[in-house]
């Protein structure tokens, strides 16, 4: 009897539920309030007319189609009439419409918004979306779409607003992030002078990779093959100001200064701290303001190290002592560090033998036992100038002579990198078609109507270190075109190949896609200029971690690596 009565309950429930109406949402109606939202469409901030209801926000539909168009997320937006049905179909760019004025809504009045239940076709798939009408529109919430629609909805707290970011492109990966970023995405503006580089891409032994940046304190975040975060720890600044850091072979280094106007010749200026590969202390070396002239390191420039057996060499910059001219001069510093007892051993005085003056950016790299130096100077002398350990001297090559009067800060070309072959010094740069250039000042190039520069490699065969033997490769020319293209970067693939990537801008300077060409040994280009769309070069050096380029780009409060794998 028991079982009987439970079997008759069944029943009457499954009556009853067949009866009931199942809503899709039960809310019918709602009151809503005018809200202007600050919104960041993968870096594009603009502000957004919508409702808040019950406490989320929602949106037209056709203006995040419009924002989001051009993306990898993009989507367009039409009526389906057979279907009656909204319809959105993925991957196709926004067909624009002609907008109707649009209402005024006050910020202090309710309105009424009513739950609709429309349908919404999505790539063909009837997909079920809350959404609410008010006066004839449609609103959405956006989680609601970025489920539906493969695009991301975050907050940027330091900001303050709302972020949309769009899917990684493939190769690309999103990663997080522990401390405050150092946005260094390139740009189409290029300075006269270079700054100290505050983020780094190493790889580990234990195929872990690092990014070390410079902000408020020196900070490391280690990531896997798949770059999830996995640790990070910070370090404190031990001088006020960061010059550099170096991943050498056993030993981390991180240069720090302060300054010294004083001109106190026993105030320490720069700092050379030895870490382990686990960043632990190990010990320091330490310059003063009289053994090296300076009363402010790291000046208008940006430095780097490169070692070789017991040898570590920082090639930087100084603002150095007043001169009789009652002038403080900018100069590079370079400095030779003995690492088994951290002493400098070299003369660090007002004119090093390889003196340059001014010097906007340095490079250096060690050719077998013998380390070059590479420097962007605006005077003495006025090119791109390489020098070469050739005993207590150096012998010089002038890599790419500069138009102008000595002196002047516009030189209309930068340095993106510098490397070797087993035959020749290969410089990635750019420069302005100089014959545009009626004279130079340390502000302006008069006469160029737009800096566009072309993107070119300066090479010199080791054997034969002169001016004459200097050959100039254009990689890619920007100079009258409608496209600007960033100072490149150079990775080094083998001793007979390396790869050359810029970004390109359009002449407003909106950034469209990245351009890279494989060159040989001797600078030339091997194939043609390649095309990857959405990715984002960065400050940051590349490097060349399991057969792929690999660099990170810190950008509207996200990070995200870049990867272009290398065919066998």
């Amino acid at each position: 009897m028991r079982k009987m009565m439970s079997f008759i309950l069944v029943l009457c429930l499954l009556a009853l539920s067949a009866l009931t109406p199942k809503p899709v949402f039960a809310e019918k109606a709602a009151i809503a309030r005018a809200a202007a939202t600050w919104i960041s469409f993968d870096g594009e901030s603009q502000v957004l007319d919508g409702f808040n209801i019950g406490g989320s926000n929602y949106y037209k539909l056709r203006d995040i189609a419009e924002n989001l168009s051009g993306s990898t997320s993009q989507f367009n937006v039409t009526f389906n009439k057979s279907k009656n049905a909204v319809e959105i179909l993925t991957g196709r760019s926004y067909a624009f419409e002609s907008k109707p004025a649009s209402m005024y809504y006050s910020k202090n009045q309710n309105y009424k918004a009513r739950f609709t239940d429309s349908k919404v076709l999505i790539d063909g798939e009837l997909q079920l979306l809350k959404a609410y009408n008010i006066d004839g529109s449609n609103y959405f919430q956006l989680r609601d779409l970025a489920q539906k629609l493969s695009f991301k909805v975050a907050y940027d707290q330091n900001a303050g607003q709302i972020l949309v970011l769009s899917k990684p492109v493939e190769h690309s990966y999103r990663a997080d992030f522990k401390y405050q970023l150092q946005d260094n995405a390139v740009s189409s503006y290029f300075p006269r002078w270079k700054e100290t580089v505050q983020t780094n891409l190493v790889q580990n032994k234990d195929q872990t990779i690092s990014v070390i940046e410079a902000g408020e304190k020196v900070t490391i975040e280690t990531y896997d093959k798949q770059y999830t975060l996995i640790s990070h720890r910070s370090l404190p600044f031990e001088l006020p100001i960061f010059g550099g850091f170096y991943s050498g072979e056993t030993y981390n280094y991180i240069a720090f200064g302060q300054e010294n106007k004083e001109e106190n010749n026993q105030k320490e200026v720069i700092r050379i701290v030895r870490y382990d590969k686990e960043f632990n202390r190990l010990n320091s070396v330490s310059v003063t303001g009289g053994e090296s002239f300076t009363i402010t390191p790291f000046q208008f420039a940006a430095g780097r190290m490169e070692e070789h057996g017991d040898k570590l060499v920082f090639h930087t910059s100084r603002l150095r002592y007043t001169t009789a001219d009652g002038l403080n001069h900018q100069s590079q510093l370079t400095l030779i560090v003995n690492t088994p007892t951290m002493t400098v051993v070299n003369d660090l005085g007002q004119f090093q033998t390889n003196h340059v003056g001014h010097s906007f950016d340095q490079y250096v790299l060690f050719d077998g036992s013998q380390h070059v130096l590479l420097d962007h100077g605006d005077a003495f002398p006025r090119s791109v100038v390489l020098q070469k350990e050739n005993g207590s001297r150096y012998t010089e090559v002038e890599l790419y002579q500069i138009p102008g009067s000595i002196g002047a800060n516009m030189t209309g070309v930068s340095i993106g990198g510098f490397k070797q072959s087993s035959s020749h010094y290969l410089t990635a740069m750019n420069t302005v078609d100089h014959s545009l250039v009626r004279a130079y000042t340390s502000f302006e190039m008069v006469g160029l109507k737009k800096d566009q520069r072309d993107i070119i490699i300066s090479a010199v065969p080791k054997n034969n270190l002169n001016n004459s033997a200097v050959r100039h490769i254009t990689l890619a020319k920007y100079t009258g075109s409608q496209a600007i293209g960033s100072i490149p970067k150079i990775v080094k693939l083998s001793d007979q190949r390396m790869m050359v990537l810029w970004q390109e801008f359009d002449m407003e300077g909106t950034r469209e896609n990245l351009k890279y060409v494989f060159i040989n040994g001797e600078g030339t280009a091997q194939g043609s200029v390649q095309t990857k769309e959405h990715f984002v070069l960065s400050e940051t050096d590349p490097a060349v971690i399991d057969n792929q380029v690999v660099w990170y780009t810190n950008e509207h409060g996200q990070r995200k690596f870049y990867t272009i794998p290398l065919a066998d």
